[in-house]
């Protein structure tokens, strides 16, 4: 009951306001009831709420009428937020939702650093949060410069956040990730030892008839772990084993 009447309240001040003219609007930034007194974050995992309110830049005479366009554009420039919308409760909470980058493989550089989907180096400690990710092995070092892998690098990445998308737990028993050639995506396994060969943008039902043709392969010989399970041609899967 006092939510709802708290609710018709503001709902009567502000009704009042807009029918008072521009001048009561010029007002309500500077008015002491709708300075920001709390921030709620929703959506994060990676980054510290601390670090996210210290970018919005409030003084204790900030309102919640301020740009919230503005604010989010300010939290954009965080390197682990992709997307961020800012919205205001009154009287004087901001909330802040945003959607975090996602790690989806790890990138020595020399030292393991997270990279998402797009190729981009985020700034996560690995052992901080137990990121257990496969290695992407490429053939060029990124620049120290700039966040973004090289674009083979980053093609790479994307396979991986695909698969990922397609089969989480396929891409669990993936240790290292590389290309072979041009057009080969080898995805390697640690137990068993065994690559999986791929076609860029291959697709779930194709992972799954890798995972079966390995699974039909140890039970035929349990001692004899093939070497290689390949999806890359159309409508056969070619198991190949160590001689």
């Amino acid at each position: 009951m006092r939510r709802e009447l708290r609710i018709l309240g503001w709902t009567l001040a502000l009704g009042g306001m807009w029918t008072g003219g521009s001048r009561v609007l010029e007002a309500l930034p500077s008015m002491e009831a709708f300075r920001v007194t709390a921030v709620d974050v929703t959506g994060l995992k990676y980054v510290a709420r601390d670090d996210v309110v210290g970018m919005l830049g409030l003084t204790p005479e900030t309102s919640v009428w301020g740009d919230t366009d503005a604010w989010a554009r300010r939290l954009e420039e965080h390197p682990m937020l992709e997307e961020v919308r800012v919205e205001r409760r009154m009287p004087g909470t901001l909330v802040v939702h945003v959607t975090e980058r996602r790690p989806v493989a790890l990138v020595p550089t020399p030292t393991l650093e997270p990279v998402d989907a797009e190729g981009r180096r985020l700034p996560v400690d690995p052992a901080m949060h137990r990121l257990d990710l496969p290695v992407l092995l490429i053939d060029e070092a990124p620049a120290r410069a700039t966040r973004l892998l090289p674009s083979r690098a980053r093609a790479l990445a994307a396979e991986v956040g695909r698969l990922q998308e397609a089969d989480t737990t396929f891409l669990q028993m993936v240790s290292e990730v590389a290309w072979r050639g041009p057009h080969t995506v080898v995805a390697r396994w640690s137990d068993p030892e065994v690559d999986f060969l791929l076609e860029p943008g291959a697709s779930a039902r194709r992972v799954r008839e890798g995972l079966a043709a390995l699974k039909d392969a140890l039970g035929r010989e349990p001692r004899r772990t093939p070497k290689e399970i390949d999806l890359r041609y159309a409508d056969q899967v070619v198991v190949r084993r160590t001689r």
